[in-house]
């Protein structure tokens, strides 16, 4: 069964686990942008703690697709140093860091082309088609499982088993992270974990 989900910048591991364990992901195509959501927001492990890295967005247009990314400030700059600072001593960081860079300083004109590279990333680092279509028009009732609601301010229903991270000791274990926290700790067994979330 495919499940229908709305974009997400580096998403986190609970959209990731849906988008693993089914067929494949529609991606909502056709509503509109709302903030302090996955759209544009992505969580990672910082050395104090949980780091939310926001992509600034022009708030002209409200179709998600047409949503311009602001360069007013340079956001680029601070999310890969934010990045760095938070997995340059995790076991895979060297391997996958430079991917993570280039997409970042691809300067993306949309807010949906940045997450599309993302998603395309996690989809290449999975070895996996993960995206197999996005919708041609809203519905509120669609024959897909609607995972659209996913929300950093909604606890996760997920079980999320611990795993080894940079700043454990320190801070605890973080869960439901952007999937680069995955990706940084696990790297191939990423796959293995994301399966097996309930």
């Amino acid at each position: 069964m495919y499940v229908l989900l709305s974009t997400a910048y580096f998403p986190p591991i609970e959209w990731m686990a849906h988008a693993v364990q089914s067929n494949g992901i529609v991606l909502e195509a056709n509503e509109h942008f709302q903030k302090q959501t996955y759209r544009s927001r992505t969580h990672i492990a910082g050395p104090n703690g949980l780091q939310k890295l926001s992509v600034p967005v022009e708030r002209k247009s409200k179709a998600i697709k047409d949503v311009a990314i602001s360069f007013r400030e340079n956001w680029v700059k601070d999310h890969i140093k934010a990045i760095e600072s938070a997995y340059a001593n995790a076991p895979y960081f060297e391997v996958l860091y430079p991917d993570v860079k280039a997409l970042l300083n691809q300067r993306f004109e949309t807010l949906w082309e940045l997450n599309q590279a993302s998603i395309a990333l996690f989809s290449q680092w999975l070895e996996l088609d993960l995206l197999k279509e996005e919708t041609s028009e809203y519905a509120a009732i669609t024959g897909m499982k609607d995972l659209r609601g996913i929300n950093p301010k909604t606890p996760s229903d997920m079980n999320f088993p611990s795993y080894g991270q940079v700043f454990h000791h320190k801070i605890g274990f973080q869960n439901n992270l952007s999937a680069l926290d995955l990706f940084f700790n696990l790297g191939r067994s990423s796959w293995d974990y994301l399966k097996t979330l309930k």
